[in-house]
């Protein structure tokens, strides 16, 4: 009860702030009424069981030999995880590679057709032009 005359004090300084110094009251009447609340001790069932449930807990620790297994056997699936993982990158890399060498024998069939069509072009004017 002896908080009660500051806290009539802090509210009216509060109404009577600027916003500022406003936020930093609020701020310090929220504070001690957050100190001031009183803490009660009951006998509740229910704290009862909450401190059960910890040993319970605790007496559901896996071993570390049963950590120690899972361990070892989540080390072996990331191997071979990871082995997976090597073989489909050598199957993208070969994929990448016969479609470029794939581009490249399309590119040079297109430069030599175009030569052969070039030259019988060019072949059809100069015979054409003998003619004449």
């Amino acid at each position: 009860m002896s908080q009660l005359p500051i806290l009539l004090r802090l509210i009216s300084l509060l109404l009577h702030s600027s916003a500022k110094v406003g936020l930093a009251l609020f701020i310090m009447l929220a504070a001690i009424t957050g100190q001031a609340a009183p803490t009660v001790i009951t006998n509740d069932p229910a704290t009862e069981t909450a401190a059960t449930d910890t040993t319970f807990a605790s007496q559901m620790q896996p071993s570390s030999k049963a950590l120690s297994d899972a361990n070892q056997e989540l080390l072996s699936r990331n191997a071979q995880l990871q082995r997976q993982v090597n073989d489909l990158q050598t199957q993208v890399n070969v994929l990448i590679y016969e479609s470029k060498g794939q581009l490249f024998l399309y590119g040079a069939f297109t430069v030599l057709i175009s030569l052969l069509v070039g030259v019988f072009i060019s072949w059809l004017v100069f015979v054409r032009r003998e003619r004449w």
